[in-house]
């Protein structure tokens, strides 16, 4: 039997730091994100935690978070939003996205 503090996700991500999602913070985040409810869209976060298409600063926290994306289909992403600041780091949220939005932002560097 599964709880709520069972780590869906225990992986590194890119640049070799700890990385865990719990159970918890994704029925917390499946309200607003339903593709959380979605077993072939959880498949698809730990590869977009080890090997995302790109990395970029979140714009509401520069320093602590991080967006993480990888290609899901022709024509959207998933986005992985990570608590870099700690460790291990934490998945804040993930979710299905159609653009990387974080590209809108001049003062945004890039970071993978």
């Amino acid at each position: 039997m599964s709880t709520i503090h069972e780590y869906l996700i225990d992986t590194e991500d890119y640049r070799g730091k700890r990385v865990i999602f719990t159970e918890a913070k994704r029925l917390e985040k499946s309200a607003q994100h339903a593709e959380l409810n979605n077993k072939q869209f959880l498949k698809n976060i730990e590869p977009t935690i080890k090997d995302p298409e790109e990395v970029w600063p979140d714009y509401s926290d520069k320093n602590r978070k991080a967006c993480y994306y990888k290609k899901y289909s022709a024509t959207t992403y998933v986005k992985v939003v990570i608590w870099i600041y700690d460790s291990p780091c934490r998945v804040v949220t993930a979710y299905e996205t159609d653009k990387i939005k974080e590209m809108l932002y001049p003062e945004l560097n890039r970071l993978k």
